[in-house]
C-alpha cells in the first residue's frame, strides 16, 4: 500500500460512519418530553404609540412618532471610527510635525531588517502620545472624583498606577 493509502482508508471509514443515522427517539418518549415541557405562548404584540387627534390643517404635516436608540462607541478614542490606513496617516502626519525638516530627512531612512520604517516609528509615537493624553484625562477625572470620595479616587489611581506600569513593563 502506498503511504498516502492509509489515510484515504482512515478517511473513507470515517465518512461511511458519519453518514450512518442518528438513532431515532421513539415517539412515545418524544411525546412524553413534550407534555413536560411548558406550552409555547407568543409575547404580545409592542404596542405602537398612537399619533394624538391634530386638527386637520393642510398646511400641517403629522409624522410618526420615532425613538433612535444610537450606541456610543465603546471608548473616548477619537479613532474609533478610522480605517488602519488613515490612522497611519494621520500618525505619519503627526509624526512629521514633531521634527525639523533635517530630522525628517536623517529619520526617513531605514536599513531592512535592522532598523523598523517610518511608518512603523510613527505609529508607536503616536501610540505612545495617545497613552499619554488619555493617563492625563483620567488623572483630571480622578481629581474630580477626589473631590466627592476620596477612597475611590485612591483605588482608581491604584489601578491607573498598575496599568502604567503593567505598560511599561509590557514594553521592555
Amino acid at each position: 500500500m502506498k503511504p498516502a493509502g492509509f489515510p484515504l482508508l482512515i478517511l473513507a471509514v470515517a465518512g461511511t460512519l458519519a453518514a450512518q443515522e442518528p438513532a431515532r427517539t421513539s415517539a412515545r418518549l418524544a411525546q412524553e418530553i413534550k407534555a413536560a415541557l411548558p406550552r409555547y405562548e407568543p409575547p404580545p404584540p409592542p404596542v405602537l404609540d398612537q399619533p394624538k387627534a391634530l386638527p386637520a390643517d393642510p398646511d400641517i404635516l403629522v409624522l410618526p412618532k420615532v425613538t433612535v436608540k444610537e450606541y456610543r462607541p465603546p471608548t473616548h478614542d477619537p479613532d474609533a471610527w478610522l480605517t488602519n490606513k488613515a490612522v497611519g496617516q494621520k500618525a505619519m502626519a503627526a509624526y512629521k510635525q514633531s521634527m525639523t525638516d533635517l530630522e525628517w530627512a536623517l529619520n526617513s531612512w531605514f536599513i531592512p531588517l535592522v532598523t523598523p520604517p517610518a511608518s512603523a516609528r510613527a505609529r508607536s509615537a503616536y501610540r505612545t502620545n495617545k497613552f499619554g493624553n488619555e493617563v492625563i484625562r483620567l488623572g483630571s477625572l480622578m481629581d474630580r472624583i477626589s473631590a466627592e470620595d476620596p477612597k475611590a479616587a485612591a483605588e482608581l489611581r491604584q489601578e491607573l498606577k498598575n496599568l502604567v506600569e503593567g505598560r511599561h513593563a509590557g514594553s521592555k
